[in-house]
Protein backbone atom coordinates (compact mmCIF):
# COMPACT_ATOMS: atom_id res chain seq x y z
CA UNK A 1 0.00 0.00 0.00
CA UNK A 2 1.13 3.67 -0.86
CA UNK A 3 1.86 5.90 1.70
CA UNK A 4 0.17 9.79 1.36
CA UNK A 5 1.36 12.85 2.99
CA UNK A 6 0.35 12.42 6.53
CA UNK A 7 -0.69 16.27 6.81
CA UNK A 8 -2.71 16.02 4.06
CA UNK A 9 -6.62 15.68 4.65
CA UNK A 10 -8.74 14.18 2.28
CA UNK A 11 -12.19 14.94 1.84
CA UNK A 12 -14.54 12.64 -0.68
CA UNK A 13 -17.27 14.63 -1.86
CA UNK A 14 -20.11 12.80 -3.66
CA UNK A 15 -22.48 14.33 -5.91
CA UNK A 16 -26.28 14.15 -6.61
CA UNK A 17 -27.81 12.23 -9.42
CA UNK A 18 -30.38 9.54 -8.39
CA UNK A 19 -29.53 6.32 -9.69
CA UNK A 20 -26.28 7.46 -11.20
CA UNK A 21 -25.20 7.47 -7.88
CA UNK A 22 -24.21 3.94 -7.78
CA UNK A 23 -21.41 4.87 -9.63
CA UNK A 24 -19.75 6.06 -6.30
CA UNK A 25 -19.85 2.38 -5.21
CA UNK A 26 -16.86 1.84 -7.72
CA UNK A 27 -15.28 5.16 -7.25
CA UNK A 28 -14.89 4.40 -3.80
CA UNK A 29 -13.29 0.83 -4.67
CA UNK A 30 -10.52 2.19 -7.26
CA UNK A 31 -9.91 4.50 -4.67
CA UNK A 32 -9.91 2.18 -2.43
CA UNK A 33 -7.65 -0.31 -4.54
CA UNK A 34 -4.87 2.31 -4.95
CA UNK A 35 -4.65 2.81 -1.16
CA UNK A 36 -6.74 6.27 -0.60
CA UNK A 37 -8.51 6.21 1.94
CA UNK A 38 -10.60 10.01 2.58
CA UNK A 39 -10.54 11.54 6.45
CA UNK A 40 -14.23 13.25 5.75
CA UNK A 41 -16.94 12.51 3.42
CA UNK A 42 -19.69 14.76 2.25
CA UNK A 43 -22.71 14.14 -0.10
CA UNK A 44 -25.77 15.61 -1.55
CA UNK A 45 -28.64 13.25 -2.70
CA UNK A 46 -27.94 9.97 -3.72
CA UNK A 47 -24.08 10.51 -2.62
CA UNK A 48 -25.56 11.30 1.18
CA UNK A 49 -26.81 8.31 0.92
CA UNK A 50 -23.96 6.00 -0.39
CA UNK A 51 -21.63 8.56 1.69
CA UNK A 52 -23.07 7.61 4.75
CA UNK A 53 -22.92 3.99 4.32
CA UNK A 54 -19.54 4.29 3.12
CA UNK A 55 -18.89 5.83 6.43
CA UNK A 56 -20.67 3.28 8.23
CA UNK A 57 -18.45 0.84 7.38
CA UNK A 58 -21.52 -1.33 4.66
CA UNK A 59 -20.21 -0.79 1.33
CA UNK A 60 -19.70 -4.54 0.44
CA UNK A 61 -23.61 -4.54 1.94
CA UNK A 62 -24.98 -2.32 -0.52
CA UNK A 63 -23.16 -2.96 -3.51
CA UNK A 64 -24.53 -6.50 -2.59
CA UNK A 65 -28.11 -4.86 -2.21
CA UNK A 66 -28.12 -2.91 -5.22
CA UNK A 67 -26.17 -5.67 -7.74
CA UNK A 68 -29.61 -7.60 -6.84
CA UNK A 69 -32.00 -4.94 -7.91
CA UNK A 70 -34.51 -5.70 -10.57
CA UNK A 71 -36.66 -3.19 -12.17
CA UNK A 72 -39.71 -4.51 -10.85
CA UNK A 73 -38.06 -4.00 -7.18
CA UNK A 74 -37.09 -0.46 -8.03
CA UNK A 75 -40.89 -0.33 -8.55
CA UNK A 76 -42.00 -2.26 -5.65
CA UNK A 77 -39.75 0.31 -3.65
CA UNK A 78 -41.32 3.61 -4.99
CA UNK A 79 -44.30 3.81 -2.82
CA UNK A 80 -46.44 5.96 -5.20
CA UNK A 81 -48.44 8.73 -3.11
CA UNK A 82 -50.69 11.98 -3.77
CA UNK A 83 -49.05 14.17 -1.35
CA UNK A 84 -46.11 16.25 -1.54
CA UNK A 85 -44.35 13.97 -3.97
CA UNK A 86 -44.78 11.19 -6.49
CA UNK A 87 -42.87 8.96 -4.59
CA UNK A 88 -43.11 8.50 -0.36
CA UNK A 89 -39.78 7.06 -0.18
CA UNK A 90 -40.81 5.36 2.97
CA UNK A 91 -39.87 1.90 1.31
CA UNK A 92 -36.61 2.93 0.26
CA UNK A 93 -35.43 4.33 3.43
CA UNK A 94 -36.73 1.47 5.76
CA UNK A 95 -34.17 -0.57 3.77
CA UNK A 96 -31.46 1.92 4.78
CA UNK A 97 -33.07 2.72 8.41
CA UNK A 98 -32.61 -1.22 9.53
CA UNK A 99 -28.93 -1.21 8.39
CA UNK A 100 -28.29 2.01 10.49
CA UNK A 101 -30.12 0.71 13.25
CA UNK A 102 -30.41 4.32 14.70
CA UNK A 103 -27.01 5.74 14.37
CA UNK A 104 -26.45 9.26 14.74
CA UNK A 105 -23.83 11.10 12.51
CA UNK A 106 -21.56 11.11 15.22
CA UNK A 107 -21.32 7.29 15.51
CA UNK A 108 -20.25 6.92 12.02
CA UNK A 109 -16.53 5.84 11.53
CA UNK A 110 -15.76 8.90 9.58
CA UNK A 111 -16.99 12.49 9.66
CA UNK A 112 -19.76 13.39 7.53
CA UNK A 113 -22.19 16.03 6.17
CA UNK A 114 -25.13 15.37 4.10
CA UNK A 115 -26.49 18.51 2.27
CA UNK A 116 -29.85 19.63 2.08
CA UNK A 117 -31.97 23.13 1.05
CA UNK A 118 -34.08 24.74 2.69
CA UNK A 119 -37.94 24.89 0.61
CA UNK A 120 -38.75 28.03 1.87
CA UNK A 121 -35.70 30.18 1.51
CA UNK A 122 -33.51 27.96 -0.55
CA UNK A 123 -30.31 27.62 1.90
CA UNK A 124 -28.06 25.27 1.73
CA UNK A 125 -28.24 23.29 4.87
CA UNK A 126 -25.30 21.13 5.93
CA UNK A 127 -26.26 18.56 8.51
CA UNK A 128 -23.49 16.91 10.52
CA UNK A 129 -25.64 16.15 13.59
CA UNK A 130 -28.13 14.02 14.74
CA UNK A 131 -29.64 10.91 12.80
CA UNK A 132 -28.18 9.48 10.18
CA UNK A 133 -31.40 8.10 8.60
CA UNK A 134 -33.03 11.85 8.94
CA UNK A 135 -29.98 13.43 7.35
CA UNK A 136 -30.36 11.17 3.87
CA UNK A 137 -33.92 11.41 3.69
CA UNK A 138 -33.84 14.58 3.87
CA UNK A 139 -30.81 15.15 1.03
CA UNK A 140 -32.79 12.84 -1.60
CA UNK A 141 -35.98 14.43 -1.32
CA UNK A 142 -36.37 15.42 -4.64
CA UNK A 143 -38.96 18.07 -5.22
CA UNK A 144 -42.23 16.79 -7.14
CA UNK A 145 -41.00 13.07 -6.73
CA UNK A 146 -40.80 12.55 -3.08
CA UNK A 147 -41.88 14.51 -0.14
CA UNK A 148 -40.25 17.04 1.96
CA UNK A 149 -38.98 16.63 5.25
CA UNK A 150 -39.66 18.75 8.60
CA UNK A 151 -36.83 19.06 10.22
CA UNK A 152 -35.75 21.42 13.23
CA UNK A 153 -39.03 24.01 12.41
CA UNK A 154 -38.60 24.05 8.26
CA UNK A 155 -39.52 21.83 5.47
CA UNK A 156 -36.04 19.97 3.72
CA UNK A 157 -35.62 19.29 0.40
CA UNK A 158 -33.15 17.59 -2.39
CA UNK A 159 -29.79 19.32 -1.52
CA UNK A 160 -29.38 19.04 -5.16
CA UNK A 161 -31.22 22.26 -5.42
CA UNK A 162 -28.39 24.26 -3.82
CA UNK A 163 -25.12 22.44 -3.86
CA UNK A 164 -25.45 18.97 -6.43
CA UNK A 165 -21.59 18.17 -5.51
CA UNK A 166 -20.60 20.30 -1.75
CA UNK A 167 -17.36 20.68 -2.12
CA UNK A 168 -17.79 23.79 0.20
CA UNK A 169 -19.00 21.27 2.71
CA UNK A 170 -15.36 19.41 2.54
CA UNK A 171 -13.60 22.25 3.29
CA UNK A 172 -15.35 23.52 5.80
CA UNK A 173 -14.46 19.89 7.50
CA UNK A 174 -10.89 21.09 6.84
CA UNK A 175 -10.47 18.96 4.01
CA UNK A 176 -6.95 19.88 2.46
CA UNK A 177 -7.01 17.79 -0.81
CA UNK A 178 -10.68 17.57 -1.98
CA UNK A 179 -11.48 14.45 -4.37
CA UNK A 180 -15.30 15.33 -6.00
CA UNK A 181 -17.17 12.79 -7.95
CA UNK A 182 -19.83 14.69 -10.35
CA UNK A 183 -22.35 12.85 -12.27
CA UNK A 184 -23.69 15.36 -13.94
CA UNK A 185 -21.63 16.64 -16.59
CA UNK A 186 -22.17 14.94 -19.55
CA UNK A 187 -25.72 13.37 -18.92
CA UNK A 188 -27.34 15.63 -21.63
CA UNK A 189 -26.07 13.86 -24.38
CA UNK A 190 -23.81 17.13 -25.16
CA UNK A 191 -26.90 19.20 -25.20
CA UNK A 192 -26.07 22.85 -26.12
CA UNK A 193 -27.46 24.83 -22.69
CA UNK A 194 -27.18 28.59 -24.65
CA UNK A 195 -30.71 28.63 -23.41
CA UNK A 196 -32.33 29.35 -26.86
CA UNK A 197 -34.99 27.10 -28.50
CA UNK A 198 -32.56 25.84 -31.54
CA UNK A 199 -29.55 25.62 -29.36
CA UNK A 200 -31.66 23.40 -26.22
CA UNK A 201 -34.48 21.93 -28.62
CA UNK A 202 -32.92 18.64 -30.31
CA UNK A 203 -35.26 15.38 -31.55
CA UNK A 204 -32.23 12.71 -32.24
CA UNK A 205 -33.20 11.02 -35.62
CA UNK A 206 -34.19 7.33 -36.28
CA UNK A 207 -31.39 5.38 -35.98
CA UNK A 208 -28.51 7.77 -34.31
CA UNK A 209 -25.99 6.76 -32.50
CA UNK A 210 -24.61 8.20 -28.88
CA UNK A 211 -21.68 7.15 -27.04
CA UNK A 212 -21.48 7.74 -23.54
CA UNK A 213 -17.47 8.25 -24.26
CA UNK A 214 -18.16 11.12 -26.86
CA UNK A 215 -16.52 14.20 -26.04
CA UNK A 216 -18.86 16.75 -24.03
CA UNK A 217 -20.59 19.16 -25.84
CA UNK A 218 -20.09 17.27 -29.06
CA UNK A 219 -22.79 14.73 -29.95
CA UNK A 220 -22.25 11.56 -31.96
CA UNK A 221 -24.30 12.72 -35.67
CA UNK A 222 -26.36 9.78 -37.37
CA UNK A 223 -25.53 9.09 -40.38
CA UNK A 224 -28.61 10.72 -41.97
CA UNK A 225 -27.50 13.64 -40.56
CA UNK A 226 -23.81 13.72 -41.16
CA UNK A 227 -24.43 12.83 -45.08
CA UNK A 228 -23.12 16.06 -47.17
CA UNK A 229 -25.70 17.71 -49.07
CA UNK A 230 -25.59 17.33 -52.93
CA UNK A 231 -24.56 20.22 -55.17
CA UNK A 232 -28.14 20.47 -56.26
CA UNK A 233 -29.36 21.29 -52.54
CA UNK A 234 -29.81 24.11 -50.65
CA UNK A 235 -27.04 24.05 -48.19
CA UNK A 236 -28.96 23.97 -44.80
CA UNK A 237 -28.79 26.81 -42.17
CA UNK A 238 -26.77 25.11 -39.24
CA UNK A 239 -27.58 25.47 -35.37
CA UNK A 240 -25.45 28.06 -33.29
CA UNK A 241 -23.50 25.13 -32.21
CA UNK A 242 -22.36 24.80 -35.75
CA UNK A 243 -24.52 21.39 -35.83
CA UNK A 244 -27.32 20.63 -38.72
CA UNK A 245 -30.93 21.16 -38.09
CA UNK A 246 -32.83 17.85 -37.47
CA UNK A 247 -34.59 17.02 -40.71
CA UNK A 248 -37.93 18.23 -38.96
CA UNK A 249 -36.77 21.31 -37.84
CA UNK A 250 -35.00 22.52 -40.31
CA UNK A 251 -36.25 26.42 -41.36
CA UNK A 252 -38.38 26.14 -44.36
CA UNK A 253 -36.07 28.58 -46.31
CA UNK A 254 -32.43 29.43 -45.76
CA UNK A 255 -33.83 33.04 -45.29
CA UNK A 256 -35.62 32.25 -42.36
CA UNK A 257 -34.48 31.73 -39.23
CA UNK A 258 -37.96 30.43 -37.66
CA UNK A 259 -38.31 27.49 -36.13
CA UNK A 260 -41.70 27.12 -34.67
CA UNK A 261 -42.61 24.49 -36.57
CA UNK A 262 -44.85 21.49 -35.72
CA UNK A 263 -43.49 18.14 -34.47
CA UNK A 264 -43.57 15.65 -36.66
CA UNK A 265 -46.31 13.12 -36.67
CA UNK A 266 -44.35 10.06 -34.89
CA UNK A 267 -43.04 12.31 -32.38
CA UNK A 268 -44.75 11.78 -28.80
CA UNK A 269 -45.25 14.02 -26.34
CA UNK A 270 -42.47 13.10 -23.57
CA UNK A 271 -44.75 11.67 -20.13
CA UNK A 272 -45.19 13.78 -16.55
CA UNK A 273 -42.06 10.97 -15.28
CA UNK A 274 -39.57 12.06 -18.12
CA UNK A 275 -40.62 15.42 -18.71
CA UNK A 276 -39.45 16.07 -14.40
CA UNK A 277 -36.20 13.62 -15.16
CA UNK A 278 -34.86 16.04 -17.79
CA UNK A 279 -36.27 18.96 -16.39
CA UNK A 280 -33.98 18.10 -12.71
CA UNK A 281 -30.68 16.80 -14.96
CA UNK A 282 -30.87 20.29 -16.80
CA UNK A 283 -31.17 21.97 -13.77
CA UNK A 284 -28.49 19.80 -11.95
CA UNK A 285 -25.67 20.02 -15.39
CA UNK A 286 -26.24 24.21 -14.68
CA UNK A 287 -26.08 23.82 -11.19
CA UNK A 288 -23.23 22.24 -10.91
CA UNK A 289 -21.10 24.00 -13.63
CA UNK A 290 -21.56 27.29 -11.43
CA UNK A 291 -20.86 25.88 -7.98
CA UNK A 292 -17.90 24.24 -9.18
CA UNK A 293 -16.47 27.25 -11.07
CA UNK A 294 -16.46 28.95 -7.81
CA UNK A 295 -15.78 25.98 -5.88
CA UNK A 296 -13.35 23.87 -7.87
CA UNK A 297 -12.06 20.63 -6.16
CA UNK A 298 -8.65 19.89 -6.19
CA UNK A 299 -9.55 16.38 -8.44
CA UNK A 300 -12.65 16.38 -10.26
CA UNK A 301 -13.86 12.45 -11.02
CA UNK A 302 -16.75 12.93 -14.02
CA UNK A 303 -17.82 8.93 -14.76
CA UNK A 304 -19.93 9.11 -18.27
CA UNK A 305 -23.08 8.51 -17.66
CA UNK A 306 -24.55 10.03 -20.35
CA UNK A 307 -26.88 6.79 -21.10
CA UNK A 308 -28.34 6.31 -17.62
CA UNK A 309 -31.70 7.54 -16.68
CA UNK A 310 -32.55 8.95 -13.10
CA UNK A 311 -34.58 5.60 -12.06
CA UNK A 312 -32.30 3.15 -13.68
CA UNK A 313 -31.28 2.11 -9.93
CA UNK A 314 -31.49 -1.69 -11.58
CA UNK A 315 -28.39 -0.69 -13.43
CA UNK A 316 -25.59 -1.10 -11.21
CA UNK A 317 -23.59 -3.02 -12.53
CA UNK A 318 -22.67 -0.12 -15.66
CA UNK A 319 -22.64 2.61 -13.30
CA UNK A 320 -20.35 0.64 -10.83
CA UNK A 321 -17.49 0.18 -13.69
CA UNK A 322 -18.16 3.69 -14.79
CA UNK A 323 -17.20 5.01 -11.59
CA UNK A 324 -14.37 2.71 -11.22
CA UNK A 325 -12.89 3.60 -14.64
CA UNK A 326 -13.08 7.24 -13.79
CA UNK A 327 -11.11 7.44 -11.10
CA UNK A 328 -8.55 4.91 -12.45
CA UNK A 329 -8.08 7.72 -15.46
CA UNK A 330 -7.64 10.27 -12.97
CA UNK A 331 -5.28 8.69 -10.42
CA UNK A 332 -2.35 10.35 -11.89
CA UNK A 333 -3.66 13.53 -10.69
CA UNK A 334 -4.81 11.97 -7.35
CA UNK A 335 -1.39 11.09 -6.36
CA UNK A 336 0.31 14.35 -7.62
CA UNK A 337 -2.05 16.16 -5.51
CA UNK A 338 -1.49 13.64 -2.29
CA UNK A 339 2.50 13.65 -3.20
CA UNK A 340 1.96 9.99 -3.78
CA UNK A 341 5.16 8.68 -5.55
Amino acid sequence: MMNRRRNRRIGLVLGGGAARGWAHIGAIRALEEAGIKPDVVCGTSIGALVGAVYANGDLDWLEEWVGHLTWQTVVRLLDVRLSGGLLGGRKVIDVFANQFNGRGINELQLPFTAVATELDTGREIWLSEGGVVDAVRASIAIPGLFTPIWHDGVWLVDGGLSNPVPVSAARAMRADCVIAVDLNHDILNGRDLGGTIDTVLREAPEGAAFSSRSAPGEPPESAESAASSTPDEPQPLLRRNGKRFPRWLQPAGQASTDVRVAPPPSARVPSMLSSIAQSIDIMQVRITRSRLAGEPADVLIQPRLGGMGIFDFHRAEPAIAEGRAAVQYMLPAIRAQLGIE
